[in-house]
């Protein structure tokens, strides 16, 4: 069995309509052709379909989301809270690490306002 299954273009349309064409992590808008459909539950965490979901239940669109390219890439096969995490506790100090990120902030050129992630779904 094929652990991917191609998401319709129906279906595709519907996971865009969820977030209004926004990102559904960062909220950005996304033209269609730039949308990628995220799993929520990752495909990757379910490789073993009879003991845990099928292959219909998890492109089941409660399970699917409109993303960026760039927050599907970066939260990968993450839990949301994973994710949430990655962004605050790694994402972070590696940003600060470079020379000329510090030296910015330094002569205030760039601020950082570190509040916990809320995702765009969450407040729509």
């Amino acid at each position: 069995m094929s652990k991917h299954k191609s998401i319709s273009k129906k279906k595709r349309l519907l996971v865009y309509d969820k977030c209004n064409g926004h990102c559904a992590y960062c909220g950005c808008e996304l033209e269609y052709k730039d949308m990628q459909v995220d799993h929520i539950e990752s495909v990757w965490a379910n490789v073993d379909w009879k003991a845990n979901k099928t292959l219909d239940e998890i492109n089941d669109l409660g399970n699917l989301m409109p993303s960026c390219r760039m927050c599907n890439f970066y939260k990968s096969s993450a839990s949301l809270e994973k994710f949430r995490q990655n962004l605050t506790e790694v994402l972070m100090p590696n940003v600060r690490k470079p020379f000329d990120y510090r030296l910015a902030l330094k002569y205030g050129l760039i601020e950082e306002h570190i509040e916990p992630i809320t995702f765009y779904f969450e407040i729509l």
